[in-house]
């Protein structure tokens, strides 16, 4: 087989297996969820939230969701999303298995890094959906919010979002070596849940630039005002440098260790 071959087929096999699984529902019920509670929150007082004349509702609507839910939900949903998908793995001894197999490891290790983002931007995905159809059903109840009457915009606040992800690269890049590494779910666990609190108990600190768990809020609270590093977000370059970094080095790591 090819180099490609190989890695496609890792991904497949991959995403039989997550399909398979709690961690493919937790995608799903984390996107869900904070649209949901504002949905509640706007049903339970659609006459506070009602905007004057000519207000478009969506601003006031996604801005605020997006600002409260995404800088401290990303971290803590990537620390727990990606734990649960090698903790698949460990439990069953399935690494043992793969690296039995006469496959090499990097398509292994590659290819699971490659599921564990695409169910970090399958939640974004749904979240936005879910956001927009909320928005939706609200308008469709109470006609005074005005939701049906204009429209967001989609480009400004998918871009926020795709900001947001790019922050959360050094985070994934992180935790997955972390899961990968030790066996015992409690460890990537316990280390990304201390460093995601951490993240946001310092991020008002200058210094907050340079830890990587950290970036998801600070790509959202500063913004256009972002530090910039040669003409580029700051934590944008530090997120994707990191992610590079620690996908490389896990990967030696991992190839360096027998896996008994």
């Amino acid at each position: 087989m090819t180099v490609l071959s190989f890695y496609i087929s890792c991904i497949k096999n991959e995403f039989i297996k997550l399909k398979r699984t709690f961690a493919f529902w937790l995608t799903i019920i984390s996107a869900i969820l904070f649209p949901i509670l504002f949905f509640i929150a706007y049903f339970l007082k659609h006459k506070t939230n009602t905007p004057e004349i000519g207000i478009n509702p969506w601003e006031k609507f996604m801005t605020t969701q997006i600002e409260n839910s995404i800088p401290f939900f990303i971290p803590m949903f990537i620390v727990l999303i990606t734990s649960l998908i090698m903790q698949i793995e460990h439990k069953s001894l399935g690494l043992k298995h793969l690296f039995a197999l006469p496959i090499p490891k990097w398509s292994v290790y590659f290819g699971k890094l490659t599921i564990v983002v695409f169910a970090i931007v399958a939640t974004y995905v749904y979240y936005y959906i879910a956001i927009l159809l909320t928005g939706a059903l609200l308008g469709f109840i109470h006609t005074g919010l005005a939701f049906l009457n204009f429209q967001p915009e989609h480009l400004k606040f998918i871009k926020i979002l795709f900001t947001s992800f790019i922050a959360s690269l050094g985070i994934i890049g992180i935790q997955f070596w972390l899961s990968f590494r030790f066996e015992n779910f409690i460890v990537p666990l316990g280390v990304g849940m201390f460093f995601a609190i951490i993240g946001i108990i310092i991020s008002q600190a200058p210094q907050s630039i340079y830890f990587p768990y950290s970036f998801s809020v600070l790509s959202v609270s500063l913004g256009d005002k972002m530090p910039l590093t040669f003409g580029v977000s700051s934590v944008t370059l530090f997120s994707i440098i990191c992610f590079l970094m620690t996908s490389v080095l896990g990967y030696i790591h991992i190839k360096k260790i027998n896996i008994e």
